[in-house]
């Protein structure tokens, strides 16, 4: 396995489908990077989602509500 094949499997957490062999190691590391853009995008979605959601929470219950999600 390459080093470009097991990032990907890495980044995936997952082993890779008997197919991706023959993909280079260029496409591999492409397919990496463009993983963990959109990685990236949904963490921040998902900030944004969380944050826009405790607008909807009175200020004194915030603290208590983050604690309960964990935030």
């Amino acid at each position: 396995m390459s080093d470009a094949a097991r990032q990907l499997s890495d980044t995936l957490r997952a082993p890779l489908p008997a197919a991706f062999e023959q993909l280079t190691d260029a496409d591999l590391t492409e397919l990496d990077r463009l993983l963990h853009d959109a990685m990236d995008r949904r963490r921040d979605t998902l900030d944004a989602a969380l944050s826009s959601s405790l607008d909807f929470v009175p200020r004194l219950m915030r603290p208590a509500v983050k604690k309960a999600l964990g935030l």
